[in-house]
């Protein structure tokens, strides 16, 4: 509210006002997280629908590049499977954000650093993204509490990225995995076709 009041002001630097709207957008941010994570806790169901995946996830790619302002093409996607899937959108988004802005982070931020893949699950009739970065990886000791609440290894992080990802995962009938790579991290993310 502060905030919003001193972007109202006049004689607003500048500079100011890009502080406020960066106030602004990382306060809705945890605004969203909060919700997701009541909602969740609620046991309130996601509102899925059929995404056709290729289609979402080249928009998808465009958005996150321009949001992130990367000049280069750091995300190349691989479709072997054009498939519909069953997914709330917004939870969708949320989740890929989420896997990519860490793979951002941890990536060497050159052409091709990230690399989404989909394609057909070992699980029946289903569909696998696939989000690898070319990073060092998951140290081992780190592994097991990827998906644990609070728990982060970047500075001023909250640790619920991942923990809310999985959550809302599996409120859409998806799984989402952690899966050993020979190089940089992998996170996988299995969903039902629609």
């Amino acid at each position: 509210h502060a905030a919003e009041l001193l972007q109202e002001e006049p004689g607003v630097s500048a500079g100011a006002q890009r502080l406020t709207m960066i106030i602004r957008d990382n306060t809705h941010r945890l605004d969203r997280m909060i919700n997701n994570v009541q909602t969740l806790n609620h046991g309130e169901r996601a509102d899925r629908e059929r995404v056709h995946f290729g289609s979402y996830l080249r928009a998808f790619v465009e958005q996150f590049l321009a949001t992130e302002k990367l000049e280069v093409p750091v995300i190349t996607l691989e479709l072997t499977v054009d498939a519909h899937v069953m997914f709330d959108r917004d939870h969708l988004n949320q989740v890929l954000w989420n896997l990519c802005r860490n793979a951002l982070r941890h990536s060497q931020r050159r052409a091709g650093s990230i690399r989404l893949v989909v394609g057909r699950s070992y699980r029946g009739n289903a569909v696998r993204l696939d989000v690898n970065d070319d990073g060092t990886g998951v140290p081992p000791e780190s592994r097991g509490k990827l998906f644990e609440p609070f728990f982060t290894t970047a500075p001023g992080g909250t640790g619920l990225g991942l923990y809310l990802a999985r959550e809302i995962c599996e409120a859409n009938g998806a799984v989402l995995e952690y899966v050993e790579s020979a190089r940089g991290a992998q996170f996988s993310v299995v969903c039902a076709t629609g």
